[in-house]
Formats: structure tokens, sequence, C-alpha cells
């Protein structure tokens, strides 16, 4: 019997985590198109601002992108937030399907006199999958078939403490940002004679480790008009095996802005545009992991329709577009999305449940591979 393992152990590991692949067999086998490089960006947006595609996100105390907004923070509240990705590749014809399971927020907060602390946890990168394709390996001369499976998990996370203060008709905030996180990957090749040939296990895992800051301000304008804007400063972003720097880059910086307006009873218009400099990550991996800077914009509303125990339901709607941060084979991915969401009271005003779907469009130029994915994602927000 022949038993065959091994584990890498050297700087190169970063390879493996941050490879894009560079054949159309290699892309079959990842079956996903938004995970290249280090992987899809959820955009650290609440469920509520992922209803209207982002549109709101600017004034949304829960997101993870102006903490001038944490100004609006009443006593304290608890959020969590789940959701569920499922996505169809399609390259010539071949048709892949993957789902992804994701808890892209976690938020509390509270109230000390004038000024408003949140702390949150999002996901700034997520790359996760599992894939399996045929293949073969030349063993004495022989051609033996096996079964290859590429397993990927891992996420950089955005941890955050924001404080937010209102000063006449401004809202004012910063925080301070660390990312965290951590990517396996491990590739198994199994044979069908398993009396004569054991499996190869190659594997590695890298740790990730960076700092920034964050800046924000909301005017109002008038009673019915707001306006926002935000910056995200990067600072050093490492990737770590054990206590040891791999490499090093730089944590990607934002720069953020939106209008909000309520002149209609009940209703809400909104408009965002931001600016991320994704490509400050370059040098974290190889060039095979090459990011670009993306501009997104994104327009939605907000209405009232129908009541639940006296309280008001919340309606959601909106359409974003935006670029990936990550090359495919040095073509830019774009993505469109469509959104829709409602916001329920549970408990009045002490506790709800918002609800959100996408459809997103993901595709490169000549759209010669397209990705067309359905997200859910649910909320539980209490106000104790």
């Amino acid at each position: 019997m022949i038993r065959l393992q091994r584990h890498f152990n050297i700087g190169a590991v970063v390879v493996g985590l941050v490879m894009v692949l560079a054949s159309s067999g290699e892309l079959q086998s990842q079956g996903a198109l938004s995970t290249q490089g280090f992987g899809y960006p959820p955009g650290g947006l609440s469920t509520r601002a992922l209803g209207t595609a982002g549109a709101t996100g600017e004034f949304d105390l829960l997101s993870a992108r102006n903490p001038a907004a944490v100004a609006e923070l009443g006593n304290s509240i608890i959020s969590i937030q789940g959701e569920p990705e499922f996505r169809t590749m399609r390259f010539g014809d071949v048709r892949e399907n993957t789902r992804v399971q994701r808890v892209p927020l976690i938020a509390a907060g509270l109230r000390v006199k004038r000024v408003g602390i949140l702390i949150s946890g999002t996901t700034l990168l997520d790359r996760s999958f599992s894939t399996e394709s045929p293949g073969s390996a030349s063993i004495d001369g022989t051609s033996v078939p096996t079964l290859d499976r590429l397993d990927s998990r891992g996420a950089m996370t955005e941890l955050r403490l924001a404080a937010g203060w209102r000063w006449k008709s401004f809202g004012l905030g910063a925080a301070v940002v660390a990312v965290t996180g951590e990517h396996s990957v491990a590739r198994t090749r199994v044979f069908p004679d398993t009396l004569r040939f054991g499996g190869v296990l190659d594997s590695t895992r890298l740790g990730f480790g960076g700092i920034g800051a964050a800046f924000g301000m909301n005017w109002r304008a008038s009673p019915d008009l707001l306006v926002g804007a935000s910056l995200k400063v990067g600072g050093g972003l490492n990737a770590l095996r054990n206590d040891s720097t791999l490499r090093s880059a730089s944590v990607p910086s934002r720069l953020g802005a939106g209008v909000l307006y309520r002149g209609f009873a009940g209703t809400i218009l909104a408009v965002n545009v931001e600016r991320v400099q994704w490509s400050a990550m370059n040098g974290l991996g190889t060039e095979a992991a090459t990011a670009q800077d993306a501009t997104n914009w994104s327009a939605g509303t907000e209405f009232e329709f129908g009541t639940l125990r006296r309280f008001p339901v919340l309606w959601r709607l909106g359409y974003g577009q935006r670029d990936l941060p990550f090359l495919l084979r040095d073509l830019p991915v774009s993505e469109r999305a469509i959104h829709g969401g409602v916001g329920v009271p549970v408990a009045g005003e002490s506790a709800s449940l918002d609800l959100s779907v996408q459809r997103s469009l993901r595709r490169v130029q000549g759209d010669q591979v397209r990705e067309d994915a359905w997200a859910l994602s649910a909320a539980i927000t209490i106000r104790p």
C-alpha cells in the first residue's frame, strides 16, 4: 500500500491562498466568479441598508460606512445578521452551482450622554467555497484516475469601534478599524483503489492583521434633506503565518458620499456613491491576485405601507452597480444588482426583523463568464 500525505510549510503558501484561476479548467474547478483573489466584498451593509442596495448606507448606524450615523443611536442596540447566497456560474456550456452561508454583521452599541458608541464586526472579504473535479495521476508510468477536491474557508473581518455625536445640524463621527481573519486552503486527492493508494493532502493556513481609521460627517441641510460623507484611511495589512509576516500591503481606503430626502410622507429617497482603493492590497498575494480600484453607486427608496400592531411596516427597493475587487485573467469583474426588503416591527420600537433579497448579475468583458446569484439577508435588531 502506498500512503502519500504532505503539508506545505513554506512562504509560498500565499500562492495557494490567493491564486486567481489562470485557465478555463481552473475557473471551472473554482465554481465562482465572485471569489477571485482574496474573495467577495459583502459591503459592510446592514440588512436594512441592503434593501435599498446601499443607498442609505451613509445614514445607517449599523452599517460599517459612516461613523457619524452612530450619533443617531438611542439608549442601546444589539443586532445580528445572517446571509445565505446561492450562485450559478456559466462558462460556455459548463454550469456550476454553489452555496455560501455568511454572518456578515454583528453589532452592539449604547449611548453615553451625548455620544453614541457602537462596536461591530463585518465581513470585509469572504472566500469560502468547495469544489470537486476528476483528475489523474501518473504512478510508475501508469495513469490512475483521481477525484480532486479543493476546500477554501476563511474571510477578512473588519472590527470597528465607532463614536458619533451631534453638534447643531451636523453629525460627526470617528472609528478605529482593525482587520483580522484567516484563510485556509486544502487540496485533497483521492484514489478509487483505496487498497493500493492512499490520499494526498496539501493544506495551508494564513492569518491577516491590519489597522485603519474612519471619519464621517452628516449635515442636515434642511428639515427634509440630509447630506453625508465618510472617509476610511487604511494602514498596514499583513499576511501572517504563525508569528511571521509573509507579505505586506495596506488596508483599502474608502471615500463615500450620499444624499437622503424625506420630503414625502413616510417615504425616503436616497443615492450613494463610493470609491474603494482595493489596489492597496496588491503585494499581499501574487501577481495573479491583482486588485482594481472600484467606483460603486446605488439608488433606493424606503416607504411605509401597512401596519403591524399600530407600527408601520417599512418596504425598500434599490438598484446598484459596482466593480468587484479582483481581476479574472486581467479582466475586470462588474456586478449589477436589484434589491428589495421589508422591516417588520416585532415588539414595537423594542425589536424589529429586517429581511432583504438581492439578485446579482456578475460579468466579465464579453460575457464569456457569467455568474448569477440570489442572496437573502435577515437581521434581528433589539433596542433594550
